[in-house]
């Protein structure tokens, strides 16, 4: 049984998504106009920014704040890009 491809095509040929940014293919079922490498040029700052002013956050807080999903969050600190403030308890 062959499978349908109504999903992968349209009437004009193979559906395809664009960044808005540098215009590079993204997957057509990504929820953002953007590819992974602008958003973290764009949204890096402002997260970076978001977790300095902020105390008690984490990887789940900061992607609900910004709307990302939070794998996202949890590349950049696993890569070392950011790090959540240490808590001192006395």
């Amino acid at each position: 049984m062959a499978r349908s491809r109504s999903g992968f095509l349209n009437q004009e040929g193979p559906r395809v998504k664009f960044c808005t940014k540098c215009n590079c293919r993204i997957p057509v079922n990504s929820p953002y106009e953007l590819c992974r490498d602008c958003m973290k040029k764009e949204l890096f700052p402002k997260v970076k920014e978001f977790i300095n002013e902020n105390d008690d956050v984490n990887e789940m807080i900061v992607a609900q704040e910004f709307g990302i999903e939070r794998s996202i969050v949890h590349e950049w600190v696993v890569e070392g890009h950011l790090e959540y403030k240490k808590r001192l308890d006395f």
